[in-house]
């Protein structure tokens, strides 16, 4: 971590973030609709000129998507950037991390404050975990203070009941197979979700929402804040999402046992509520490990700007 104000930003598919990283926390930011960036760099600069009075000469990037070499992509936006290339065009040493790398990172950053816990963890080891929803899914191991992202979403969506069988069906005659965890748990996903509740359901439903719904005009954090205490469907498919968000969670928790698991991502924060009353009971159905299973303790990270937080500490 260096001790000088660094550049931090935190590039995902719907927005990018950008900040001012210094003393462990940040002190300026801006953020930008990742889709309406033409020019990365054009954009980056303009924000440097804007600060120049921090002379910024690092900057650390968490990036949704996979790295490799100096190359970064995001996966569910089109945006490509060469590490080396952006370093000359801005003058800055750069480094580059994947956003749950950095999400990695942030977590040890975060106050009492910035946590809405779910349940208290009951041992102790130094293996942490990171999940979260968002415009993807995405996953991270924090062993012994190394982070060790992965591409969690990409994963194929678990089958326990027939009411799974009849979600996946739709979503293959939808997308094609393989069907992801992604397809479910993300903001397209809730959308998908309804869609596929509203066929054969005869729940509750408001009219505008539907329509919003009908015409693509309805993100999934609106469906929350506007619809759920309105919209019976829109309650159902809230749960739902609760649901499978709970099995990815404890299917990935018992690849290394965390003592702890943090909830991240846009949405996280939005269904605390559904997360507070539905997630454990799902998350501990386990024919085997149950017991183990209530013993680990889950946090709903309430800070948006962690991964900003994690990539300004990245920055060598």
């Amino acid at each position: 971590m260096s001790k000088n104000p660094v550049l931090s930003m935190d590039i995902g598919g719907t927005n990018c973030r950008i900040g001012i990283f210094k003393n462990k926390r940040i002190i300026r930011k801006k953020y930008y609709p990742t889709k309406k960036i033409k020019n990365f760099s054009k954009k980056v600069s303009g924000y440097l000129k804007k600060n120049s009075k921090y002379k910024i000469k690092k900057a650390g990037i968490g990036f949704a998507g996979p790295i490799i070499g100096n190359i970064a992509e995001l996966t569910n936006a089109d945006l490509k950037i060469n590490r080396k290339k952006l370093e000359k065009q801005l003058n800055l040493k750069i480094t580059i991390i994947n956003d749950f790398h950095a999400l990695g990172y942030g977590i040890s950053l975060l106050k009492k404050k910035d946590l809405f816990e779910i349940s208290k963890p009951k041992f102790k080891n130094d293996i942490k975990m990171v999940v979260g929803p968002g415009t993807g899914l995405g996953k991270a191991y924090i062993v012994h203070k190394l982070v060790f992202p992965g591409e969690g979403g990409q994963t194929l969506i678990g089958i326990e009941d027939i009411h799974d069988y009849a979600l996946v069906d739709y979503l293959t005659k939808e997308f094609g197979k393989p069907v992801y965890y992604e397809d479910v748990l993300s903001g397209r996903g809730i959308i998908n979700l309804y869609k596929h509740l509203a066929i054969k359901t005869s729940y509750k439903r408001n009219h505008k929402a539907g329509e919003k719904i009908k015409k693509k005009l309805l993100k999934s954090a609106e469906m929350v804040t506007k619809y759920s205490s309105k919209d019976e469907l829109c309650d159902i498919t809230l749960k739902e999402f609760t649901k499978y968000f709970a099995r990815f969670t404890r299917d990935s928790a018992l690849h290394l046992i965390p003592c702890r698991i943090y909830l991240s991502g846009g949405i996280s924060p939005e269904i605390k509520k559904y997360i507070k009353k539905y997630f454990i009971k799902e998350f501990t159905k386990h024919r085997s490990y149950s017991d183990l299973l209530k013993k680990i303790g889950i946090s709903v990270i309430l800070n948006t700007d962690t991964g900003l937080l994690g990539a300004g500490f990245a920055a060598k």
